[in-house]
């Protein structure tokens, strides 16, 4: 018979032993997902942008394990992002897998800064009454009930929420304003499936907790910009908790722009240009967020748009951004998005120059983006802090910050 762990330690290490094996069965499973997605679509996405159906997943004989994870799937980041989110649960920070040559060299001794607050969920969550959650409970299948059920109390009131408006409960939709609607499979989206119904929370609470942390409160009269919003999944949820806001959303991507538009009201879209100059005037806005954009920018064009954003920005206006920084490194390694070379060869230009980009979509393009200034980048709090300031003043910057990935920054346009 098996012994039980006596020690904190001990437990730790019954957990990293699961975890180990989980993840490789999950490897096996993402790799052959992978390869038919690639036949399907005759090209390669990363695996924290494919387009996953999450109502298979969570019927799949791993839920029980997975259910823990369900951060990862409601942000919409497909299996590397559920392995991701059920270690930094039961464990902490990521640990590069292996060992010798390689491994190493890309863990970090500091813990991810990791999202705890949900003040959007629960501002909507509060909405919601006593006979709107009976009728939710209704519906729920027995694998949704479980997801749930099995969620911390953030979580809890997340997943709540995207189950009620993916099974449509009319009353919780008009007392939250939520809206059902969602992408079909022609437009561009982050995330689909159950968990994803009605947005993207858990952005959501990420944007709205970060601004209130640099003592920015989302108040009656501002104006707010989510740059990049694809077809809206996070100013949705952002406009549906505080309706009293003036809220915009732009992307060059005119497919899910027209989507957002036509199916999402009172929220103003528009087909950005792919370099500046965005169709706004000067100090147009109070705050913008831009989730995972920075990450793609080639250095000139990084740049160009930090002095865009300072320009649509009113005087101590908020840019909230998020990208690839030295966590990256060890959360691409742990889920094997990047050979060790290819991630040696990222932290080398990290430690000389504090920046790295290769044009990852060229030929093939991204969600019809095809531009040499959009691909993949990674850079340090040292390159940012050198280039922005003293245009800029750093409010706020939460290392691993996005799912132990990204790291998260609020600047202060001065």
């Amino acid at each position: 018979m098996a012994t039980q762990p006596r020690t904190q330690r001990d437990e730790v290490e019954v957990l990293r032993a699961r975890l180990d094996a989980l993840e490789r069965e999950q490897v096996e499973r993402t790799a052959r997902a992978h390869q038919a997605l690639a036949a399907a679509q005759d090209k390669s996405y990363w695996l924290d942008r494919w387009h996953l159906d999450l109502n298979g997943l969570m019927r799949s004989r791993l839920a029980r394990e997975l259910r823990v994870a369900i951060r990862g799937a409601q942000a919409g980041i497909g299996a590397a992002g559920q392995r991701r989110a059920l270690r930094a649960r039961l464990i902490g920070a990521p640990k590069p897998e292996g060992t010798g040559a390689g491994a190493a060299p890309f863990s970090r001794a500091l813990s991810p800064d990791l999202l705890h607050a949900a003040p959007i969920s629960d501002l909507l969550y509060e909405r919601l009454t006593a006979e709107d959650l009976a009728a939710l409970e209704a519906q729920l299948e027995p694998a949704e009930r479980e997801l749930r059920d099995a969620a911390d109390s953030a979580e809890h009131r997340r997943v709540t929420l995207a189950l009620a408006a993916h099974h449509e409960v009319a009353g919780a939709l008009e007392h939250t304003g939520l809206s059902a609607a969602m992408p079909g499979p022609e437009v561009a989206t982050m995330a689909r499936g159950a968990l994803a119904a009605g947005g993207s929370y858990y952005y959501a609470d990420l944007v709205a907790d970060a601004l209130g942390a640099t003592g920015f409160e989302l108040e009656r009269g501002q104006v707010g910009l989510d740059f990049g919003c694809s077809s809206g999944r996070i100013v949705r949820v952002l406009a549906a908790a505080h309706p009293e806001l003036e809220w915009h959303g732009c992307d060059p991507n005119p497919g899910a722009v027209a989507w957002a538009a036509s199916h999402l009201p009172g929220i103003r879209f528009e087909n950005s240009p792919e370099a500046p100059r965005l169709p706004y005037g000067d100090e147009t806005f109070d705050f913008v967020y831009a989730i995972s954009i920075w990450s793609h920018f080639s250095e000139p064009a990084a740049l160009d748009w930090l002095d865009e954003m300072r320009r649509v920005l009113r005087p101590r206006g908020r840019l909230l951004l998020t990208t690839h920084g030295e966590h990256s490194l060890a959360h691409t390694h742990l889920v094997g998005q990047r050979s060790p070379e290819q991630l040696a060869a990222i932290r080398d230009a990290l430690g000389e120059r504090g920046f790295w980009y290769t044009p990852e979509y060229e030929g093939i393009g991204d969600h019809g983006i095809a531009n040499p200034d959009w691909g993949i980048a990674f850079f340090t709090a040292e390159w940012l802090l050198a280039r922005a300031t003293p245009k800029w003043r750093v409010a706020l910057f939460h290392p691993g910050r996005v799912e132990a990935n990204h790291d998260l920054y609020v600047l202060e346009r001065r």
